[in-house]
C-alpha cells in the first residue's frame, strides 16, 4: 500500500512539472506572445512554426503537443496523420455558438419547378437549362474554388473533357451544356486575358447577371450571396447555391422556394434540419493522440476567462490567442480527425468533382523536396486546383531535366544557374517566372583581388579565369557582357571558343560532362579551360564537392589562391562565407572600371547582371492545351497559397518547409509571374538569352513573350467553335 501512494505522489509530481509544446505559425503569433506564453509557472512551451503544415508534422513526431487548425488545415494533414492528431477543443464564434458548423452550403429551388426528366428524389435532369445563380468567385471571400464548384459539378452526371480544350474551357462548357444560363462572377480563370476569352466565348454564363457585359450582380454585399439570391427571387435561374445562413436571413419561411438536396429531394426552407452540401467544421484545437486526454481536461483551466489569469499571465495569454474571436468548447466524444472531418465534408478524399483526368507531374529532388511536394499536392486538391499534381523524385536537377525531355515528368523549379543548360542541352523553356525579392536578386559580379595589375576588361586578355560552373550564370552573364563591351566576337554562338581565345587558362567546372552540355567543346578548349582546376590538388574538373573550385565559394577559392587573376560569381552566395575578406578584392564594373571601394557591394550598375532567382520550366513542344492547364493551375496556386496578404495560408509554398529552405521553390520567391512580365529583373534574365536564341534558330527571336502570346491566341483559334 506504501508503495501505491509513493507512485501515486510520484506521478503527481512529474504531471506537476510537465510542460506542453504549443505551436503556432509565425503569421499568427508573435515573439511578444510567444514569450507571454512561457512566463512565471507557466506549463506551456511556444514553439512558433512556417505553416500549419509544420505544425501538424511537429505534433506527428512528438516534437509539439498542440496547436489551433481550421478545417482547411486539418483537411491538408488528413492523409499524413490520420491517427497521429486528435481534435479535443472546438473553436465557435462568439457570435455563433449555436451553430453547429462554420458554415454551410445549400441549394435553393423554386417550389413549382418540376422533375421533368427523372421522377422526384432521383436525380437533378430538371436542372437541365434552368439556370445556375451562383455568388461566384473573389479574394475577399474563404470559400476556395473546390467549395465553390461543388454543387455545379456534382449535379451534372454528364461532365465531357475535350483532349483539345484546357481543363477550365472543359468546365465551363460542361456548365454551359447543363445549366444553359448562368451568372458566375469573378475570375474564372487566374490569366485576365483567359479570363475576358472565356467569357466572351461562354457568354451564357453571364447572362442571368445584373450587368451582363461585366458579369456581375448590383448586389455585391456577403461575395455575391445576396446577388445569387436576387437572381432567383427575381427568377431569372432555376437554382441559386449559396451560404445556409443568408438563405436564413433573407428567405426565412418563404413557401415560394425549397431546399434542393444531395440524394435529390427536397425540403421546405421552415424545415428544423435543412439539407446541405458541404458543411465546415470550425476550428479546433487537436493535439497528438499520446496526450489527447491529458491536455483535454487541462484546458478548461488554462482558457477559463476570469480576473484571476492577471496573476498567471501566461493563462490569459493563451486564451487571448486561442479564443480571440471564439469560444473553446471541450468535444466531448472521441473523435479521431477523420471522424470530425466526415460530420460536414464527406467526400475528404476530394476524388468526385475532377473535371478532366490530367496531372501536372512537378520532378522533385530528393525525399524532402518531394514530401513538401506531397503536401503541395494535397493542398491544391483540397483547394480545387486542376489538374491535379503529383510527385516525380528524382536523384539530381540533371535526371529531373532528362525526365522532363522524355515525357517522364513535366516541370521542376530551377535554379537561374541551370536556365542556360534547361534550354540549350535540354530545350525546355520557361512555363512561370519566379519573382524575386529584391535583395535576394541573383547579382552576378567580376571580383578580382586587390591590389591587381587588371584595371578593365580589356586586360582580361590573356589572364586565367575562375568561374563556378560551366554554363551556369556566371558563365552567361559574362559572355553576354563580354560579347556587348567587344572583349570577344558578337557573331560567334561558340561560346566555349570565345572564351578559351580570350583567356590563357581557367577553371570551369562541368565542361567535360554531358550534363553540361550534349555536343562537347574540343579537346583543345576544355584542356584550356579546366586548366586552372588542377592547380587546387585535384585533376577533376567536375561539377561537384571533388573540385575544390566548384561553386560560387570555390571560384573565389580559385582567386584566392592566384589559380585564377578573376573570378565570376553570385554575390549573395559569396556574403554568406566569412572564409573571403571583402577587403582583399575589388569588383570589376560593368562598365569597365573598377569600384571605387573593395568588398564585394555592387550597384546594380555595376554588377554584370540582376537578375531573378528561379524560373518554373517545362518541354517546349507541350500542346498549347496542357501548357495551359499548367498555366492557370500554378497561378491559383499561387492565388491561394503565395503571399496572399491579409490571410492566413496552410502551407507556405514558398518558405521553409519542416525547417527546412529552398524546398520545391527557392526561399527568395515572392510570386509567379507569366512570361510577358516586365519586372526589370525578369527582363534583364530574358537578356541573357536574346543570342542564346538567336544561335538556335539563326534569327532573334525577340518576343521572348511567345507562350503567353500563345495561350490567349490559342483561345481565340477556337473561339468558332464554342
Amino acid at each position: 500500500m506504501r508503495n501505491i501512494v509513493l507512485l501515486l505522489l510520484l506521478t503527481t509530481l512529474v504531471n506537476a512539472d510537465q510542460k506542453y509544446t504549443f505551436c503556432a505559425p509565425v503569421k499568427t503569433i508573435n515573439q511578444d506572445e510567444c514569450s507571454a506564453l512561457q512566463r512565471g509557472e507557466s506549463e506551456i512551451v511556444c514553439l512558433p512554426v512556417a505553416d500549419s503544415a509544420e505544425c501538424s508534422i511537429r505534433l506527428a513526431q512528438g516534437q509539439a503537443d498542440f496547436g489551433v487548425f481550421n478545417a482547411e488545415e486539418l483537411l491538408l494533414a488528413y492523409p499524413f496523420y490520420q491517427s497521429d492528431i486528435v481534435p479535443i477543443q472546438q473553436l465557435r464564434h462568439r457570435t455563433k455558438l449555436s451553430d453547429e458548423f462554420e458554415f454551410q452550403t445549400v441549394a435553393v429551388v423554386r417550389a413549382d419547378l418540376t422533375q421533368i426528366i427523372n421522377p422526384p428524389g432521383t436525380g437533378f435532369g430538371y436542372l437541365k437549362n434552368g439556370g445556375l445563380c451562383h455568388p461566384g468567385f473573389s479574394k475577399s471571400q474563404w470559400w476556395n474554388d473546390y467549395i465553390l464548384k461543388y454543387f455545379e459539378k456534382t449535379v451534372n452526371p454528364d461532365r465531357q473533357c475535350q483532349d483539345k480544350v484546357s481543363v477550365i474551357e472543359n468546365e465551363v462548357r460542361n456548365l454551359r451544356s447543363f445549366f444553359g444560363k448562368a451568372c458566375r462572377p469573378g475570375e474564372w480563370a487566374s490569366e485576365s486575358s483567359i479570363d475576358q476569352e472565356l467569357k466572351r466565348k461562354y457568354s451564357e454564363l453571364c447572362v442571368l447577371c445584373d450587368n451582363q457585359a461585366n458579369c456581375t450582380y448590383n448586389n455585391k454585399e456577403h461575395h455575391g450571396h445576396l446577388g445569387a439570391l436576387n437572381c432567383l427571387i427575381n427568377g431569372r435561374g432555376g437554382v441559386a447555391y449559396v451560404a445556409l445562413n443568408y438563405v436564413n436571413e433573407y428567405l426565412r419561411g418563404n413557401k415560394t422556394f425549397e431546399f434542393l438536396c444531395p440524394n435529390g429531394s427536397r425540403l421546405p426552407l421552415t424545415s428544423p434540419t435543412p439539407c446541405t452540401w458541404i458543411r465546415q467544421p470550425w476550428s479546433v484545437v487537436a493535439a497528438r493522440t499520446e496526450v489527447a486526454e491529458i491536455l483535454k481536461n487541462k484546458l478548461p483551466s488554462w482558457l477559463k476567462r476570469d480576473e484571476t489569469k492577471v496573476k498567471e499571465p501566461w493563462k490569459w495569454a493563451l486564451s487571448r490567442i486561442i479564443q480571440e474571436d471564439s469560444i473553446a468548447l471541450n468535444i466531448t466524444e472521441n473523435l479521431s480527425l477523420t471522424g470530425y472531418l466526415t460530420k460536414g465534408r464527406v467526400d475528404v478524399d476530394f476524388r468526385s468533382t475532377q473535371t478532366c483526368d490530367r496531372t501536372i507531374r512537378w520532378c522533385t529532388i530528393g525525399d524532402m523536396d518531394t514530401n513538401k511536394c506531397n503536401w503541395m499536392a494535397r493542398a491544391a486538391i483540397a483547394l480545387g486546383i486542376e489538374p491535379r499534381i503529383s510527385c516525380v523524385k528524382s536523384k539530381s536537377v540533371f535526371e529531373c531535366l532528362r525526365r522532363i525531355t522524355d515525357q517522364q515528368a513535366d516541370i521542376i523549379t530551377i535554379d537561374s544557374n541551370y536556365g542556360y543548360v534547361a534550354r540549350k542541352v535540354y530545350g525546355l523553356t520557361t512555363v512561370l517566372y519566379c519573382e524575386t525579392e529584391k535583395v535576394n536578386s541573383s547579382k552576378i559580379v567580376a571580383a578580382v583581388r586587390e591590389p591587381s595589375e587588371i584595371k578593365s576588361f580589356q586586360d582580361l586578355k590573356g589572364r586565367t579565369a575562375c568561374f563556378p560552373e560551366y554554363a551556369g550564370i556566371s558563365w552567361l552573364s559574362f559572355v553576354n557582357t563580354a560579347r556587348k563591351i567587344g572583349i570577344v566576337s558578337s557573331k560567334s554562338c561558340d561560346y566555349p571558343l570565345l572564351m578559351s581565345k580570350l583567356f590563357s587558362g581557367a577553371c570551369t567546372p562541368g565542361i567535360k560532362d554531358r550534363d553540361h552540355s550534349r555536343t562537347g567543346a574540343s579537346a583543345d578548349v576544355t584542356t584550356k579551360l579546366c586548366s586552372a582546376c588542377s592547380r587546387s590538388n585535384n585533376t577533376s574538373c567536375a561539377a561537384n564537392d571533388t573540385n575544390r573550385y566548384y561553386n560560387d565559394n570555390g571560384a573565389m577559392r580559385c582567386l584566392t589562391e592566384s589559380a585564377g587573376d578573376v573570378a565570376f560569381v553570385e554575390v549573395g552566395n559569396i556574403n554568406e562565407d566569412n572564409r573571403f575578406d571583402p577587403n582583399n578584392y575589388r569588383i570589376l564594373c560593368k562598365n569597365g572600371s573598377l569600384a571605387s571601394n573593395t568588398g564585394f557591394h555592387a550597384d546594380d550598375t555595376c554588377a554584370l547582371s540582376v537578375t531573378i532567382d528561379s524560373e518554373v520550366i517545362g518541354r517546349k513542344n507541350d500542346s498549347q492545351t496542357y501548357t495551359t492547364d499548367i498555366f492557370l493551375a500554378l497561378l491559383k496556386m499561387e492565388e491561394w497559397l503565395g503571399y496572399r496578404v491579409g490571410t492566413t495560408r496552410p502551407l507556405d509554398i514558398y518558405g521553409p518547409f519542416n525547417g527546412t529552405r529552398n524546398l520545391v521553390f527557392k526561399d527568395s520567391t515572392s510570386g509567379l509571374v507569366s512570361t510577358s512580365s516586365t519586372t526589370k529583373t525578369v527582363e534583364a534574365y530574358k537578356d541573357l538569352f536574346s543570342h542564346v536564341y538567336q544561335c538556335s534558330t539563326g534569327h532573334l527571336t525577340a518576343n521572348t513573350n511567345f507562350i503567353f502570346i500563345a495561350l490567349v491566341a490559342f483561345y481565340h483559334l477556337l473561339s468558332s467553335h464554342a
